[in-house]
């Protein structure tokens, strides 16, 4: 984060040294918002989600409910039931972070449809970005729905709509 900061201050710095250069910004949420293309991909994720979540919760409810009636069938058992229950609790909840992580890790199904369906909207995006910003000149533009840093934006610089425009 300090290091983006930086390296923002110091474009900012050198901006105002060569004042021939033309500097814009963006904003891609906002772009992104008005495709009715990511609309719909962000429903169809949030749907695949939502269903994935909803596996994940009724298996970690049948974990719940195997750990209770192990609780209370425990004063019954034999050592070898009460090792075998836990055993199979373990295992069951081994296989649900398994789940969990076969859904929603990095490499995930979430992730990889994710990718499938934004991909070609924010390539078409940059795409839009690049022809605004060599048809008007300009050497610099930033996003700054990415950029934190950002603490001032004249709206005169604000190409998001040509942006929105070019798709």
């Amino acid at each position: 984060m300090k290091r983006i900061l930086f390296v923002l201050i110091a474009l900012l710095v050198s901006l105002n040294v060569a004042k021939a250069q033309k500097v814009g910004y963006i904003n891609t949420q906002t772009i992104l918002a008005e495709m009715p293309e990511y609309l719909s991909a962000q429903q169809s994720l949030e749907k695949l989600s939502a269903q994935y979540q909803q596996y994940l919760e009724q298996e970690a409810a049948k974990i719940e409910a195997a750990y209770r009636a192990y609780q209370s069938d425990r004063s019954r058992l034999t050592e070898s039931q009460k090792q075998a229950r836990e055993n199979d609790i373990i295992s069951m909840e081994k296989r649900l972070q398994e789940k969990q992580k076969e859904y929603f890790g990095e490499k995930g199904v979430m992730a990889t449809k994710s990718e499938q369906l934004l991909n070609p909207l924010k390539s078409r995006v940059d795409a839009a970005i690049q022809k605004v910003a060599q048809s008007r000149g300009y050497t610099l533009i930033i996003d700054v729905s990415a950029v934190q840093g950002v603490v001032y934006a004249d709206q005169t610089a604000d190409l998001s709509l040509e942006v929105i425009r070019n798709l």
